[in-house]
């Protein structure tokens, strides 16, 4: 039998006087069901037989219609803008922009849903991988891992050419953008001390091979000022695998981020006021972007709700090329063996054992000892000297055979 019919025939047969168990096995109801819909009827509404939304009836944080159509107006805006992102973290920034308030993230999401604004994403399988990759991956709290890269070169109508140095924690997403004139060692120093100043000092800070980060290649052993900066602010810095940028994933989404919500949808008069507004942009990322990794929170939640706080470099840090540098520190390359069993490292070449080959392994240099230990997922697999001609202290291999005679007495 229909519902609706059922209902009503419940109803008949009880203003017939037939007792509620008797209407309630023959109609195979529940008592519940029966007094539902019988009180339903007895309210005096014509439509008592048809079942009511469920919908709350007050919706305190239900977005007004003027809020709405802001909403859909700066997305429409958004969409006919070349390469501008249109999703909801750019919606807010703009509205905040025009001098407004901007509903919350999760709100403008549901009302580009609810107007057929969001289309669902196609799914793409990813392909896996029997090596193993598991250097530097997995953030374990605040300020463990940086990832760091160079967007550019951008271009400023009238006023030439500049770069986006660009950073984000791998544990909270707390990001920061330093806009740049050039790439050279000195330009990237001072993004890197202006970021730290910001948001923070990491232990590991994660680069790809760019030249600006390595220095020369020329000069193998030596350090540049990027390393050097490193070194002296207690981070130990991390080479990703050669021609590999998605690893360095994180940060590369970022630079869209830098590209489509800031970059491309904006008017700049020059590069001071790009700077000034950027500043702006950074504020507003840490405050309002959510990722599915935060579970929804924001970058500053992550940060405010961790017992460990990141420390952030002292306003009075000052940094020479020339200044005397920790000895116990440590810098990590990353680099893929391949059949000539060799790793290649800033243009030197090293030979690897055979169960390397195909393998990922991590070439760790000691600055205190002048050795480069190399080790796979079971361990260490090699030791090489490794001279740093800029670091003044005792020929590390004089220092390694006293203490190797020392322990011979030992066991004598």
């Amino acid at each position: 039998m229909d519902k609706i019919l059922c209902r009503k025939e419940a109803v008949k047969r009880r203003h017939m006087g037939e007792s509620v168990a008797s209407i309630c096995r023959e109609l195979n109801v529940s008592r519940k069901w029966f007094y539902k819909w019988y009180n339903r009827y007895q309210s005096g509404a014509s439509d008592w037989y048809l079942n009511q939304s469920k919908a709350p009836k007050h919706q305190p944080q239900k977005i007004d219609a003027k809020s709405e159509q802001l909403v859909l107006k700066v997305r429409d805006r958004l969409q006919q803008t070349k390469y501008a992102q249109i999703g909801a973290t750019a919606i807010a920034w703009h509205i905040q922009k025009l001098g407004g308030t901007p509903p919350p993230i999760w709100s403008i999401n549901r009302i580009l849903k609810r107007n057929g604004k969001i289309q669902p994403k196609e799914k793409h399988r990813k392909r896996k991988s029997n090596v193993s990759y598991t250097w530097f991956t997995e953030p374990y709290y605040p300020g463990h891992i940086f990832q760091s890269d160079l967007i550019g070169p951008r271009y400023l109508k009238g006023d030439g050419r500049f770069y986006c140095f660009s950073t984000i924690d791998l544990f909270s997403h707390l990001g920061y953008y330093v806009p740049i004139r050039s790439k050279d060692d000195d330009s990237i120093v001072q993004a890197l001390i202006t970021t730290w100043r910001h948001i923070g000092v990491p232990e590991y800070q994660q680069f790809d091979n760019e030249l600006s980060f390595l220095g020369s290649n020329r000069y193998p052993h030596s350090l540049g000022k990027v390393l050097k900066l490193c070194l002296a602010a207690g981070v130990q810095p991390v080479f990703i695998p050669l021609r590999e940028p998605w690893r360095n994933g994180t940060v590369e989404h970022f630079n869209q981020t830098f590209d489509g919500s800031f970059y491309r949808a904006e008017r700049f008069a020059n590069f001071e006021h790009l700077a000034k507004l950027l500043v702006e942009f950074n504020l507003f990322h840490n405050e309002n972007h959510v990722y599915s990794r935060n579970h929804g929170k924001t970058p500053n939640q992550i940060i405010n709700e961790h017992d460990i706080k990141i420390e952030k470099l002292a306003h009075d840090f000052q940094f020479s090329e020339d200044q005397t540098l920790p000895y116990d520190s440590y810098i990590h390359f990353i680099r893929f063996i391949r059949s000539d069993l060799k790793l290649h490292l800033r243009g030197e070449s090293f030979i690897m054992p055979k169960e390397t080959m195909y393998q990922y392994v991590k070439a760790t240099i000691s600055t205190e000892w002048h050795l480069m230990n190399v080790f796979s997922d079971n361990g260490r697999i090699a030791q090489f000297n490794y001279p740093l001609p800029n670091f003044n202290q005792e020929n590390p291999q004089v220092v390694i055979n006293t203490i190797e005679q020392f322990l011979k007495k030992l066991k004598m």
